[in-house]
């Protein structure tokens, strides 16, 4: 059983009063654990194409010539930008960049929790019961609803605050405690929506669907969408030009301000690449603390030694001690992180 603590608020983030809180990033490594069969970057072009007929990325691919999506993306962000003015072409450029988040939201919106997967999968239940504590915030990659949907299924996440303070305010009557574990998704969700304002429909604001076919618990029998019909999905798609709304530009301040209050710092599933500048921001900020010597950061990953190896590079100074590696796959492994995470 869980202990309780007393919770309160500070930049907007839950904090527990008297114990130390961890920041997480986690990966599309998370969800390869539990689907093999999920798509990294790499591999997501593809993936589209086989799933659904007349997929927008045929099209992508043909006109960028790469089955790369990030650089095919980043080619058509690239043309946005240079055809604005040029009204026809580029309302075609922004149709078709919103084609492939529609085809983004629609198929990862299949990858998702429920009591029966946590059943079958003994070391994903013991990961979401031991390694999250109130006031853990995590920083999500991921555009499915996986790890939030998984909390909320062993009471470890709740609607409120639970994607942080820009999204809180939900049409049901239901009065939901304040969630334990905070999930910043800052490149969207398959359940995010985006929609214009009611009395001034040039400026859009970004919220949440809450359906119990993403969170079964605290949704359950419940179906509440966004944006009444006027919404199309939200998230930033994999292109090395990212634009945030105001929303997801809190977000991002949030785990900014998370990673300076952190004890550890989890990797899971996320190789941190160079030109994730943001996630690098992060790492730097965490290490950037007066009491940076009994920080930690636990990379766990097939290839922590190489991850571990560009942080201890890209710092120069003898930041070894404060480096964690753990070359194993999440799902074999748990207990090996938890010796890490929460010593006893």
């Amino acid at each position: 059983m869980r202990q309780t603590f007393t919770v309160a608020r500070r930049n907007n983030l839950l904090f527990c009063k008297g114990m130390s809180m961890n920041l997480f990033i986690v990966g599309a490594g998370f969800t390869k654990a539990v689907f093999p069969c999920a798509p990294l970057n790499s591999e997501l072009m593809a993936e589209l194409k086989r799933n659904f007929s007349n997929s927008v990325s045929c099209r992508l691919q043909e006109q960028y010539a790469t089955s790369d999506i990030e650089i095919a993306l980043t080619k058509l962000d690239a043309d946005i930008a240079m055809s604005w003015g040029e009204d026809e072409r580029y309302r075609e450029l922004v149709e078709l960049r919103r084609a492939v988040e529609n085809e983004l939201g629609s198929y990862f919106s299949s990858y998702r929790a429920s009591e029966e997967l946590l059943s079958q999968f003994r070391w994903l239940t013991e990961f979401i019961d031991q390694a999250f504590a109130p006031g853990d915030v995590v920083v999500g990659l991921n555009y499915d609803c996986l790890l939030e949907g998984a909390l909320d299924c062993k009471g470890n996440w709740s609607p409120q605050g639970g994607y942080g303070s820009s999204f809180g305010h939900l049409p049901v009557d239901e009065v939901f405690s304040t969630s334990p574990v905070t999930v910043l998704k800052i490149h969207g969700s398959a359940n995010f929506g985006i929609a214009p304002y009611f009395n001034k429909p040039t400026a859009s604001s970004v919220g949440f669907f809450f359906d119990e076919k993403w969170f079964p618990r605290s949704a359950k029998n419940t179906h509440f969408g966004y944006g009444a019909g006027t919404e199309r999905p939200y998230l930033i798609a994999p292109s090395y030009v990212k634009l945030p709304t105001v929303e997801i530009a809190y977000l991002m301040l949030d785990a900014l301000a998370a990673a300076a209050t952190a004890e550890k710092l989890i990797v899971i599933g996320c190789a941190l690449r160079p030109e994730d500048t943001f996630l690098g921001l992060i790492v730097t900020h965490f290490l950037r603390q007066s009491n940076w010597s009994a920080r930690r950061i636990i990379v766990m990953d097939p290839k922590a030694s190489g991850i571990c190896e560009r942080i201890r590079n890209y710092w120069g100074v003898d930041v070894s001690q404060q480096i964690v590696g753990i070359e194993a796959n999440l799902e074999s492994s748990v207990p090996e992180l938890m010796k890490h995470i929460r010593p006893e």
